[in-house]
């Protein structure tokens, strides 16, 4: 129980410091990777980065389960 909290809390929380660093520091070069995201109104690139960062971590953590399971299986 505690530790699906502290999953969650850490998805939670690191999906809008994800999204506010590449906001705030990614944008910042007249050539970027991030031009498209850049051009956008910033808000909007806050919100669109942060689902990704949490899509990202959630799957991330869904395959970290099933791995285990799996090897947890086997022995």
């Amino acid at each position: 129980m505690l530790r699906g909290l502290i999953y969650g809390l850490s998805i939670l929380h690191l999906g809008p410091g994800f999204a506010f660093a590449v906001v705030a520091f990614g944008c910042e070069d007249t050539f970027s990777f991030l031009q498209a995201v850049c051009q956008q109104d910033a808000f909007a690139a806050f919100i669109k980065l942060t689902l990704a960062a949490w899509g990202v971590m959630i799957l991330a953590l869904l395959l970290k389960i099933i791995v285990t399971n799996y090897i947890n299986k086997n022995k």
